[in-house]
């Protein structure tokens, strides 16, 4: 896989619960920094945006979502 960020967006449904929709992009854009929560840079390993835990780090973020997506995440990440 070739994408480069991760970018995770949480969408308010009527009965109050969130959604989490991440997708795995080459390019971000200007309004993907305004609605994304969350977005990773697989290649230079950083945080781009933050707004779930502002205090994590990358290496944290990752871990978090390996926990939360398993299997599902290994093929974006790159290959150390």
């Amino acid at each position: 896989m070739n994408e480069r960020y991760m970018i995770v967006t949480y969408i308010q449904k009527p009965n109050g619960k969130y959604d989490e929709v991440t997708v795995f992009k080459k390019h971000y854009r200007m309004t993907h920094l305004q609605s994304a929560k969350v977005i990773l840079d697989f290649a230079d390993k950083k945080v781009i945006k933050n707004g779930l835990n502002p205090e994590a780090g990358y290496d944290d973020m990752i871990e978090f979502y390996k926990r939360m997506l398993g299997d599902r995440l290994t093929p974006y990440l790159p290959k150390d």
